[in-house]
């Protein structure tokens, strides 16, 4: 089963094991924050779904 619509303050990780949090998802977009960087970042919600796994808090 794929993501359900990302919630903010959920994390999740991309296929390269980068962690990011989710800020706000608004419309069809997801606005969030990569560890490391100051800057959000916005993809469409298909796109996020598609390409995020979330991480549940007893398994990072």
């Amino acid at each position: 089963m794929r993501n359900q619509n990302p919630q903010p303050g959920s994390r999740y990780k991309d296929s390269h094991g980068a962690v990011v949090t989710v800020e706000r998802v608004e419309h069809n977009r997801v606005t969030f924050y990569r560890e490391g960087y100051q800057s959000p970042c916005v993809q469409p919600l298909e796109r996020f779904v598609n390409e995020f796994v979330e991480v549940r808090r007893d398994t990072e």
